[in-house]
């Protein structure tokens, strides 16, 4: 049974409406609106931890009014939360930015005071001591949070309890202003028309010289990865890189040094010898060192194939005029696309000829329809506060914000916004963001999930067609894995619903969708020509999946190098140079040269959100690669599979631990064949 509607246009939600009825998007879209709709849910938090704080020492402790209060608290924060993290860094009014901005620190202020409140734990303490029958979820909760206790310092003298307060307060807000100045810096250069060639002519159409006769380049991702991939003049490369590696680097890079020091800081305060070391315990990887030694393997996995692509790419750029051993990053794209011409015909321009970002889309809710049952319906927006109506139910942020209600057999399991083209003042990566987290609430209806998918990739105008990379379209494939995930939540408590994982599984159920990106039976069903309605032709096809293999080690090896650095800054002490660690970082894990003067750790956004948790990409990597046997044994598209995936994975969120829900999917534990053989090219992924 699904919850009640959100409010009417008339009646936008109030501080009298349940939280599992509340629509953020409905008031979150003023500056006013985001403000209360953060301290409204804040308020309500506090309530519910004072009122277990209050429970009498006589009174028998029991999971309703101990622990399934601070579930709650995890609904209200991810409502209260989840739409201002989005309008930080999505909103068109940067006065609607900059007061969504404030709720973070407030959020996490809270959560601070609640984990070092010494009645709040001893009121937990209470509650466990008495060795409480709980199993799945209920269970992980109470261990989790008495681990965390410890994490969050309630053990820590008063004056090193109040450090641990100023730490938090001020890395909350380093982390926001990092992302801030990358979401609003917009380098460009400028180019003469004939510098363009090389380009699909549908990027060239929508460049049209200024005035001054010259075409502008941004570094928003639909300007910047087609000049690198295909431009014929590659000084137009090496200078847009030059200004693409350099965003908001003057910022962005004392601010990195700075978060480095507080979080060793904060390390050693809690006990651990580095950050490294305290972010990855309650991870898949537990310790610092089974990272190291992850990452070492998988190294050593692609070091001969990635060896033998460099040999082919370095000799390819010394035929262009290239001098040196050093092969410039900026050129890597375009040598693997040039070589993948010659050894196997695959034009990756020809083949975004076949992928017009809307029919993209429907074919991606085809193929998922198919696979789960579920329907995609889409919601025609209301006029909102993001063009001068009254915010209602429907309304949207921006013109080009879609909505999409996701319906199993007549019931509504959720919401998925999607946000996907470039804008000043926009998140400039692709993720997804979540609004409202599911719950199952004690009247047996689910919390409807709510999330906003959010993307730069090209759009379609009159006359000039969207064209999507190959790339790109995978990139959307991977980041609706996390829509899915989300959104076909049944999780009964909101603090492991839908994506609610640990960091290093989270990306497995993404990872492993991006495979449907690359069958002929999926492709089949949206794959057509923007101008004919043709099929991709046989020899391009297999053009693709041959050429899938050449120029992957090298990716990989930039992942793991990627993975690297971000392990590297937190696991060094500090203070830290961080442009002399990643030239050493670089120099160590990868043959590419970088261009002096630059400096990519400033645009790694991933260093906030993701600390010393990078290498979680290629762990659920490996994850995804195992759960991907199966579905290559029974049919990519049989829904019996996909049906058992969701209801033993993707339903269950975090469920009880991460290694039961795969073990339950595939009836074994898994293991990290499947990876090995995907990354020396064994596996018959086109490879």
């Amino acid at each position: 049974m699904s919850a009640m509607p959100s409010a009417s246009p008339a009646t936008p939600a109030s501080p009298e409406l349940p939280t599992a009825q509340v629509d953020p998007v409905a008031e979150g879209m003023t500056a006013k609106g985001v403000v209360e709709l953060c301290d409204r849910h804040l308020r309500r938090s506090k309530k519910l931890l004072d009122a277990v704080k209050a429970i009498p020492a006589e009174t028998e402790l029991t999971w309703d009014n101990t622990l399934a209060n601070v579930d709650q608290i995890s609904l209200e924060l991810s409502v209260g939360a989840g739409f201002p993290d989005l309008m930080n860094v999505g909103h068109p009014d940067k006065a609607v930015r900059e007061a969504a901005g404030e709720c973070r620190p407030k959020v996490d202020e809270f959560y601070t005071d609640m984990m070092l409140d010494a009645q709040f734990a001893g009121v937990i303490r209470r509650f466990a001591d008495k060795h409480p029958a709980l199993e799945g979820t209920r269970k992980r909760l109470l261990e989790e949070l008495l681990r965390d206790f410890k994490r969050n310092g309630l053990f820590l003298p008063k004056a090193e309890q109040d450090e641990l307060r100023k730490l938090n307060e001020e890395l909350t807000k380093l982390s926001q202003d990092f992302g801030t100045n990358l979401s609003e810096a917009k380098g460009s250069i400028k180019v003469k028309p004939e510098q363009l060639k090389g380009l699909p002519e549908s990027f060239i159409e929508q460049h049209k010289p200024g005035a001054d006769g010259l075409v502008e380049l941004t570094t928003d991702y639909p300007d910047y990865f087609p000049v690198i991939t295909y431009a014929d003049d590659r000084s137009v490369a090496k200078d847009l890189t030059f200004e693409f590696d350099n965003r908001a680097a003057k910022a962005n890079v004392p601010i990195l040094e700075r978060v480095l020091v507080l979080r060793e800081k904060k390390a050693k305060l809690l006990g651990y010898d580095t950050w490294a070391d305290y972010a990855i315990e309650p991870r898949m990887a537990k310790s610092a060192a089974k990272v190291q030694e992850f990452l070492a393997n998988a190294a050593k996995t692609v070091a001969k194939p990635g060896k033998r692509e460099y040999a082919e790419l370095l000799a390819e750029w010394h035929k262009l005029g290239g001098k040196g051993n050093v092969v410039p990053n900026h050129d890597r794209l375009y040598l693997v696309g040039r070589l993948a011409n010659k050894k196997y015909g695959f034009d990756a321009k020809v083949l975004s000829n076949y992928f017009e970002v809307e029919s993209v889309a429907k074919g991606l809710f085809t193929i998922l329809s198919k696979l789960y049952g579920i329907e995609f319906k889409e919601i025609a927006p209301s006029k909102g506060a993001a063009d001068g109506g009254d915010a209602g139910p429907n309304a949207v942020w921006h013109e080009d914000v879609r909505i999409l209600e996701v319906m199993d057999h007549g019931k509504k399991l959720g919401r998925i916004y999607l946000d996907l083209y470039p804008r000043d003042g926009k998140y400039k990566h692709a993720a997804m963001f979540e609004i409202r987290g599911g719950k199952r609430m004690e009247d047996g209806s689910y919390v409807t999930p709510i999330s906003a998918l959010v993307c730069n990739f090209p759009k379609s105008e009159p006359g000039q067609p969207g064209l999507m990379t190959h790339d790109q379209v995978t990139t959307f494939f991977h980041e609706f894995g996390h829509a899915l995930h989300h959104v076909l939540t049944q999780q009964e408590l909101a603090t492991y619903s839908g994506t609610n994982t640990v960091r290093d599984f989270v990306e497995a159920p993404s990872q492993m969708l991006e495979e449907w990106a690359w069958r002929r039976e999926t492709l089949d069903l949206f794959a057509k020509h923007y101008e004919t309605g043709e099929k991709i032709p046989d020899k391009l096809f297999n053009a693709m999946t041959k050429s899938r293999s050449f120029g992957f080690a090298l990716h990989t090896q930039r992942q793991i190098s990627l993975a690297t650095l971000d392990f590297e800054y937190h696991h060094r002490p500090v203070p830290v140079d961080t442009d002399k660690v990643f030239t050493e970082v670089m120099k160590k894990t990868q043959s590419f040269g970088y261009l002096p003067e630059t400096h990519f750790q400033a645009t790694f956004g991933h260093l906030m959100g993701y600390d010393a948790g990078y290498y979680g990409y290629q762990w659920a990597l490996a994850i995804a690669r195992d759960v991907l046997t199966r579905f290559q044994k029974e049919g990519f598209m049989n829904a019996k599979v996909a049906s058992d995936w969701r209801k033993l994975v993707l339903s269950r969120g975090a469920g009880p631990d991460e290694n039961e829900l795969v073990h339950d999917f595939l009836g074994r534990e898994t293991n990290l064949d499947a990876y090995a053989a995907f990354l020396s090219g064994a596996d018959g992924s086109g490879k």
